[in-house]
């Protein structure tokens, strides 16, 4: 099994493809946009070394409802055949900003997935693990000793994702992370964000190990109070992320709002 990364400077994001037995998944694919337009360079890179490479692109999975940017699924969907995959909660994350942002229908996703759902894929099986906290909708992706854990986990010196938006706990998140905390010290865990200073590569993946031990908000010696005071402390200094008005629509539908 490989995993390629790929960077998406513009909003710290990275995408990874998995690639096993001649069949690849994308995970968190991210499209442009600037300006009201969207386009899709940095998706059709994606896809391009997949074609490159001779792989057949099965599924494309999103980890959670993203507010920093917004989701190529759909996209490589169209462009692909692929099928795409979300948490079974998607809807609670709908209704808790449908008349926030006067949204119409929820967009269709080929699989709602939970904690006791397995994905087929090439030679491998593909977990899912629910990790409700930034947004109810988060899942894990398990597959052998690596997970791609969306925003439940930034690299160890940012800490956590932040748990503001509708229908965030700290608490969820706590026991969340101290889920994953259970897998093996050795587990590659695989960030979907970073922001590196400009010219410096971003941190992409970490050892289970090093979060346990290193991470600033949430070690293995913490306690929840401990920690639901640090997450609140920081919470409360955060601006909105500048797509959000944008993106949570769109990922929610995809289509754009409405001027």
């Amino acid at each position: 099994m490989k995993v390629q990364p790929f960077f998406h400077a513009e909003t710290g994001s990275l995408t990874y493809v998995v690639s096993d037995s001649g069949h690849a998944l994308i995970i968190d694919p991210v499209l442009d946009y600037n300006n009201g337009d969207i386009s899709h360079s940095h998706i059709d890179t994606v896809l391009e070394y997949i074609k490159r490479k001779g792989l057949e692109l099965r599924y494309v999975l999103d980890t959670h409802i993203h507010a920093d940017h917004l989701s190529a699924s759909q996209y490589v969907k169209t462009a692909t055949g692929a099928k795409t995959v979300i948490s079974h909660r998607i809807r609670e994350v709908f209704n808790q900003w449908k008349n926030k942002f006067g949204l119409g229908d929820l967009a269709n996703f080929d699989y709602l997935v939970n904690g006791r759902s397995k994905i087929h894929f090439g030679s491998k099986v593909i977990e899912v693990i629910e990790t409700p906290g930034h947004t109810p909708a988060c899942v894990t992706y398990k597959v052998d000793d690596n997970v791609f854990v969306g925003d439940t986990l930034f690299a160890p010196d940012k800490g956590t994702s932040r748990v503001d938006f509708p229908g965030g706990s700290a608490e969820d998140l706590y026991h969340s992370i101290r889920k994953l905390y259970e897998l093996p010290s050795g587990t590659n865990v695989y960030l979907c964000h970073d922001y590196p200073p400009l010219g410096s590569s971003p941190t992409m993946c970490v050892k289970m190990d090093w979060q346990k031990r290193r991470n600033i908000m949430l070690r293995d010696t913490t306690t929840m109070d401990e920690y639901v005071f640090v997450r609140s402390q920081r919470d409360e200094s955060l601006k909105a992320p500048k797509l959000l008005d944008i993106a949570v629509p769109f990922n929610l539908t995809f289509q754009l709002p409405t001027p």
